[in-house]
């Protein structure tokens, strides 16, 4: 295979893959200690929720997670949840930068996806589509369920 043909296929194959495990036991060094279950709270029309995952780049080139889009959402965003002295603060990102062969955990207190003023309300149980840009122009599905 020429090296164009190898990139292209490396492209089409390098899939981000979305843990779905509730517990996980992994080697400290391979990737994040926490593994993520794709979810988000319920919350009513008009308000915000946030969607929490592991996102992993199994591929050789890395990876550039730059934007959202959720259908029952009027805009999603990137974040990232801080302390500061003694203070909750929350700070759009532009873009995460996920190395090959490495994950990043999005999470309560930390990255997560903001998802505000919903269209119609998401209850428990419900599942959400969420699509994640990943450069230079792939677009990812993931399914996230609704629970507390």
């Amino acid at each position: 295979m020429n090296r164009v043909n190898s990139s292209a296929f490396m492209n089409c194959v390098c899939l981000v893959t979305l843990l779905a495990f509730a517990a996980c036991k992994v080697a400290p060094a391979a990737t994040p200690a926490a593994t993520v279950v794709p979810h988000m709270r319920p919350a009513p029309q008009g308000q915000s929720s946030a969607v929490y995952f592991t996102l992993r780049n199994l591929a050789s080139d890395t990876m550039v997670f730059y934007g959202v889009e959720i259908d029952v959402a009027a805009s999603a965003t990137i974040h990232r949840s801080m302390d500061h002295n003694n203070m909750s603060t929350m700070m759009p990102v532009d873009s995460i930068v996920v190395l090959p062969q490495d994950s990043v955990v999005f999470t309560e207190r930390g990255l997560h996806i903001m998802a505000t003023n919903l269209h119609t309300p998401i209850a428990i149980g419900d599942t959400i589509v969420v699509r994640l840009k990943i450069r230079p122009a792939r677009v990812d599905t993931l399914k996230v369920a609704v629970r507390e």
